[in-house]
């Protein structure tokens, strides 16, 4: 029997839920990133161990965070938003 993930954003944090198949029994693991506001959790299908996370906070700004095992750590991703080239006047 296949077991479920539910991958759970809230303005408090994120939050992994897994049960098995029939779904009698949920374990909860989180929060991650707790008092962070997380937009989009994501399970990548290439890798089911592979997590994204968009967290953002109006005075850090948003961030991409990547977990490979599942939840259990987490890294920043590429979080340079720059523009690509030199900025110039602006296109009305």
């Amino acid at each position: 029997m296949s077991g479920v993930r539910v991958l759970v954003g809230t303005r408090k944090g994120a939050f992994v839920l897994t049960a098995d198949g029939k779904r009698e029994q949920w374990n909860v693991c989180g929060p991650y990133f707790g008092g962070w506001e997380i937009y989009h959790l994501k399970g990548s299908p290439a890798d089911p161990d592979r997590l994204y996370a968009s967290q953002t906070s109006g005075w850090f700004g948003q961030l991409i965070q990547r977990s490979n095992d599942g939840g259990q750590t987490w890294e920043p991703v590429g979080n340079q938003f720059t523009y690509d080239g030199l900025p110039g006047p602006p296109q009305w």
